[in-house]
Order: C-alpha cells, then sequence, then structure tokens
C-alpha cells in the first residue's frame, strides 16, 4: 500500500473512532470534543492570517472556548438565553483586550491582527459552537441528533468528491477549488438526501421534512463552507490549514463545512 493513503487510512480510522467516542460517550465528553475542536481551528486560523503572538493566540482560543462553554452548559441547565447576553459580554471584552494589545506592539498591521482574531472566534466558536442548541434540549443531551449532523457533513463532502471525480466536467469556481464540479455537488446533495430519508426511517427524531430540510441546508452551504475555506487558503498560498491530522491537512480542512450550515440548521 502506498505509504500516503496508509497514513491517510490510519488516520481516518483513529479520526472517526474519537469523534465517535466524543459524541456518544457523554455529554461532557462531548462539549470538551467541540471545545478541542473549536481551540483548534482558532489556532490554525490565527496561525495563517495573523502575525505571530501567543498572547493573542491564548487571548482568542481561550475567549472562543468560554463562548463554547457557556452556548454548552447554558443549555444544560435550561437557560440558554442568559449565556447567550454573557457570551456576547466576552466577544466584547475579548476585542477590547485585543486593542490593548496591539497597542503594546510595534505591528504594522494593528487592525487586520485584530480583524482576523475576532473573526476567528466569530466564525469557529459562535457558528460551530451553535451545535450545543441542537445536541441539548431541556437539559436532556442526545447524541443521535449530532451523530446525524455530523455523517450528513460527512456524506455530502464524500459522495461530492466521489462523484465529481468520476463524472464532473463542469467547474463551479475554478479560480478558488479547480476540483470542485456542479455535477460533483449535485451528487453529494442527493446522496446526503438520500442519507436524510434514511435517518428519519431509522431514528425518527425529527420529521421527514425537518431532515430533508437539513440534508438541503448542509448540501449547500456545507459545499459553501469548503469554498470560503478554499478561498482563504488560496488567498494566502496556503496548501493545508496545519498538520494535525497527517494525510489530511488540519482541523479547518475537516471542519470548514461546519461553519456555515451550523447555524442555519440550529435555526431550522
Amino acid at each position: 500500500m502506498n505509504s500516503t493513503l496508509k497514513t491517510r487510512g490510519i488516520t481516518a480510522v483513529v479520526f472517526i473512532a474519537v469523534m465517535i467516542i466524543g459524541v456518544f460517550l457523554s455529554p461532557y465528553s462531548f462539549i470538551a470534543l467541540m471545545c478541542a475542536i473549536i481551540g483548534g481551528c482558532i489556532w490554525e486560523f490565527l496561525s495563517i492570517t495573523c502575525e505571530k503572538s501567543l498572547l493573542r493566540m491564548f487571548i482568542c482560543i481561550a475567549s472562543g472556548i468560554s463562548i463554547a462553554l457557556l452556548f454548552a452548559f447554558g443549555k444544560l441547565q435550561g437557560l440558554p438565553e442568559n449565556f447567550i447576553f454573557h457570551s456576547v459580554f466576552v466577544l466584547v471584552l475579548m476585542t477590547i483586550i485585543l486593542c490593548v494589545h496591539e497597542l503594546s506592539t510595534s505591528s504594522t498591521i494593528p487592525f487586520q491582527n485584530i480583524s482576523f482574531s475576532v473573526f476567528s472566534v466569530l466564525f469557529y466558536a459562535i457558528f460551530i459552537g451553535s451545535i450545543f442548541f441542537i445536541a441539548f434540549d431541556n437539559g436532556a443531551y442526545n447524541a443521535w441528533k449530532v451523530f446525524g449532523l455530523i455523517v450528513l457533513t460527512w456524506t455530502n463532502d464524500t459522495m461530492a468528491y466521489v462523484v465529481g471525480s468520476q463524472i464532473g466536467k463542469n467547474k463551479m469556481f475554478s479560480r478558488i477549488s479547480p476540483n470542485k464540479t456542479w455535477e460533483g455537488t449535485i451528487g453529494g446533495i442527493l446522496f446526503t438526501l438520500l442519507l436524510a430519508y434514511l435517518f428519519y426511517t431509522f431514528l425518527g427524531i425529527f420529521t421527514l421534512s425537518v431532515w430533508l430540510m437539513l440534508g438541503l441546508i448542509i448540501g449547500v452551504f456545507g459545499t459553501l463552507g469548503d469554498l470560503v475555506e478554499s478561498m482563504l487558503k488560496r488567498s494566502l498560498s496556503v496548501k493545508d490549514s496545519g498538520s494535525l491530522l497527517p494525510g489530511h491537512g488540519g482541523l479547518l480542512d475537516r471542519f470548514d463545512s461546519f461553519t456555515l450550515h451550523m447555524p442555519l440548521c440550529v435555526y431550522l
């Protein structure tokens, strides 16, 4: 077996195992898993967009995880509105601290650093962290809801690649992602809708219309999330967001699809 394929295979198995254990072991293991993912995404994003500063990294990661924890425990305790208010305060306080931090540096691009820093928490802590509003309902944790969203997302990504590599001819945004095609995107959406129907049949939880709407949202906006991350990497001339997952790149490369669709799934 090619060593690269072997590495990718081993990484995929370990990654999937960690995700499954984190989701199904307990609500607290799920919270810890998501906080680790959010913290890692913020780290990777700031590593490729901002001037290097461990203090800035710490401020943003601590703020992002704090907001995620406020979401999680707010839903666990049945008081999400109060914790949303506190989350906004954390975001405001973080912005103030970042402004003060930039005053103490000799950076020539302070507002670029601040903008990217605030964006990292908004995009990863708040957008991805909104999954807690689906996972917890009146203090109860439902791992199958989370599992369903994750598998639908990965199915869309995988089948879009498979279909696109087999019959894809018409490029979507060749200047951003030269391998992504309309045929692949449509194929990914159709397989995602099929899986959504199967989830309704075997899991229930949501009505058929909700499952199908979730599948459609994930298919469309998951693809857009992937394209946005490709746009980011191309604008910075970066191939992978990181090297945490050998053969697969970084966490941003694996969770880019979640950023845009998760808030919409929560709203649905």
